[in-house]
């Protein structure tokens, strides 16, 4: 296989809209129920969200393993809770049949070193208590749990835990 990780272009909103999609199909069908999450589902509204996104030069990365779009992060140097010096991971997804293959190592790598060079001493992301995959990949890369929790917003109210990395 071979990994491609690169800023994401205007070209690749499509392609960014099918991923998240997608992944949010594999990855919360037991985190969030199905009605609400359904609202999340519209390719289309997707691919639009990150044409502005790219359009207002967020940080956006697309994976590609052997030529096919299947991967991406998003985030910013900044984030809403008034951190010092700490960018934000706000989203990290992949189509379900590339889980596992190394890729995203690959994707955050790159993620962090913009950061860096963005003047970033640490960042932060929120993920969801059950999903423990993600959790167990971010502790592999070592972000920590900093005791910080929230409720999520849908009906559930699936709680949401804050991981802080050094770097």
């Amino acid at each position: 296989m071979e990994y491609e990780v690169r800023k994401a272009l205007i070209e690749d909103a499509e392609s960014l809209g099918n991923i998240i999609v997608e992944s949010w199909k594999a990855a919360y069908s037991n985190i969030i129920p199905k009605d609400e999450m359904a609202k999340f589902l519209d390719k289309e509204r997707r691919k639009r969200q990150f044409e502005r996104f790219i359009e207002n030069e967020e940080i956006i990365l697309i994976g590609i393993c052997d030529n096919v779009p299947c991967g991406l992060m998003f985030g910013s140097k900044d984030n809403d809770e008034q951190l010092l010096e700490c960018g934000s991971i706000y989203s990290m997804y992949f189509l379900k049949e590339y889980w596992g293959k190394g890729l995203a190592t690959k994707l955050m790598d790159s993620f962090i070193n913009i950061l860096k060079d963005e003047g970033c001493k640490r960042v932060s992301l929120w993920v969801y208590e059950d999903n423990i995959r993600a959790r167990r990949f971010y502790e592999k890369c070592g972000f920590i749990f900093d005791s910080i929790k929230k409720y999520s917003h849908f009906s559930n109210k699936p709680i949401e835990l804050r991981y802080i990395k050094e770097i």
